[in-house]
Formats: structure tokens, C-alpha cells, sequence
């Protein structure tokens, strides 16, 4: 009596143990986003750095452009580039914000600044091309990252004859 038992329960245990042998999990994918920066025109010679910066919130008033609203910074764009592909998975600036995570992004655009010094006063940046929403160039577009996915094609241009709309702040 004891091996009808026996039988039935280790081979219960034998069967739902082994679900996908020792296949390997899924491979996560980073979270972030990435595409292509178009600079068109002459690049301005007063120029000292240029940078991706992506907010979390819409940038309504000066005081919106600040660090906590900040979620990324990338490195330098070299002076004079053509084109320009970038991924937030690169290496950022600030190390606080050094990946995006999953989230809604506002305002995703390109800053240049003109001063010696790298500062976050909204004064001393100007952007030379904002992240738009495809066939939309009236509002900049909004980008979601989505857990565990990381979105392409959030392109950029950056027509020098023609600059965007410039956020409140500026000058």
C-alpha cells in the first residue's frame, strides 16, 4: 500500500520540479530610450557645450527648469557634429542620474550653453532642438519608458536657421 503512495507523489514531485529544464530566464532589456540628432545649419561659434537633457515635467516656467526635475543629462555632443546617435543607456553626466527608469518624460530636447562654466541656471542654456511627436511640431513630444523596454527612433533635429520655441527662463 505504501508504493501506491510512493509512486504517485514522487512522480507529482518529478514533473511539476522540472518546468523549463535549465533553459536560461529571459533577458531583461535596460529601460531607456535612443535615437538620432540632426544638426542642420552652421554651428554657432559662441557655443561651449551641448547636451541631451530629458525632464520629467513640462518646462512652464523658469522655476521648472530645475534639478529635481531633471532626470537626465548626456555627455558632451562634440562642437560641429552633423549627426549625432545617442541612447540614455550611455554614460550621463551627472552620476546621480545616470539611467532613466520606467516613467512619462515631458520635454526632451537639446541645450547648448554659451558660458566657461557648466551651471543649471536657466539663463546660461538654450535649446537647439526639442524631441517632437511624429507629425507634430507644435508641443514637444512626450516619451514613456516602459518597464523593462527601451524605445527608439525619439529623434531630434536641430536646424540652426530655424531654432525651437525657447522654454520661459531664458533669455
Amino acid at each position: 500500500m505504501k508504493n501506491y503512495i510512493i509512486i504517485p507523489v514522487s512522480l507529482f514531485l518529478i514533473l511539476s520540479g522540472c518546468g523549463k529544464g535549465i533553459e536560461p530566464e529571459p533577458e531583461k532589456k535596460e529601460e531607456g530610450f535612443g535615437g538620432q540628432i540632426t544638426f542642420t545649419g552652421t554651428w554657432p561659434d559662441s557655443i561651449t557645450r551641448t547636451h541631451i537633457v530629458v525632464f520629467k515635467n513640462p518646462l512652464i516656467s523658469a522655476s521648472d527648469f530645475n534639478a529635481l526635475n531633471l532626470a537626465y543629462v548626456s555627455l558632451e555632443i562634440p562642437y560641429g557634429t552633423t549627426i549625432f546617435n545617442y541612447s540614455t543607456l550611455d554614460s550621463a553626466l551627472f552620476p546621480v542620474n545616470t539611467k532613466l527608469t520606467s516613467g512619462i518624460y515631458s520635454y526632451v530636447a537639446v541645450a547648448q550653453q554659451k558660458t566657461i562654466n557648466i551651471t543649471l541656471n536657466r539663463e546660461d542654456w538654450f535649446v537647439a532642438g526639442i524631441y517632437y511627436a511624429p507629425k507634430d511640431t507644435l508641443a514637444p513630444g512626450i516619451v514613456t519608458v516602459r518597464s523593462g523596454e527601451f524605445s527608439e527612433n525619439i529623434n531630434i533635429i536641430c536646424d540652426f536657421n530655424n531654432p525651437p520655441p525657447q522654454p520661459p527662463g531664458g533669455k
